[in-house]
């Protein structure tokens, strides 16, 4: 199969580049969110990662915010 040439803007490429894992290339990257047919594939994703780690530190603090009331 041979290779094509798309165009993009720089915000796209941008963002293509942001969800970039390791090594991958774009092709790669385009290849993995295409084929998520599932709507909530990859949820949960970063779990067990520091990234979830911290989120789940201000879920905690914004909850006890909450619950104190003003």
């Amino acid at each position: 199969m041979g290779d094509k040439t798309i165009r993009v803007s720089e915000r796209t490429w941008r963002k293509l580049r942001a969800r970039k894992r390791g090594s991958e290339s774009f092709d790669d990257v385009i290849e993995r969110e295409l084929e998520d047919d599932e709507p909530l594939a990859g949820f949960g994703a970063w779990s067990e990662t520091e990234i979830d780690e911290a989120v789940d530190d201000v879920k905690r603090e914004l909850d006890d915010d909450f619950d104190a009331g003003p």
